[in-house]
């Protein structure tokens, strides 16, 4: 059976998906027996609080020093990553985008840089940002 487009590692990236198109893609998911973590990050106005909280929402091992560098390494470590893959939903991005929009877009360029080494592992990650940002492209349609 081949996966759909939305599912594929070829994929891999950091993409913006509306709030429209979230429940289909949800459900193709669980059809695919493929889970979405989820990150609320609505509370968090900086880049180390909200490194922080993506650490203890993915249960990082103890080593993660909730910096970018652990960030990158925990997500690509063979260790952490299902057979599957992953696919992590971050929303409530408005309040550090616009308190640190540096930080932020190390932060985007960094879950792109993992997506594209698993990507070379023909490992699904994809991460979806609920929120539109000029640096993303909307998820490719199934």
């Amino acid at each position: 059976m081949t996966q759909p487009l939305a599912l594929r590692a070829e994929h891999n990236g950091v993409y913006y998906l509306s709030a429209e198109r979230r429940p289909a893609f949800e459900a193709q998911a669980q059809a695919d027996q493929q889970s979405i973590q989820t990150i609320d990050l609505a509370r968090h106005a900086t880049l180390s609080s909200a490194l922080k909280k993506i650490g203890s929402t993915l249960h990082f091992p103890a080593w993660y020093g909730a910096n970018l560098d652990a960030l990158f390494d925990c997500l690509t470590d063979a260790e952490w990553l299902t057979e599957s893959g992953r696919i992590i939903s971050i929303s409530g991005t408005q309040r550090l985008s616009a308190a640190q929009p540096e930080a932020f877009a190390t932060l985007l360029e960094v879950l792109q840089s993992a997506a594209e080494t698993l990507r070379a592992d023909s490992i699904l990650f994809r991460v979806l940002l609920d929120t539109p940002n000029p640096a993303l492209n909307p998820l490719p349609e199934a």
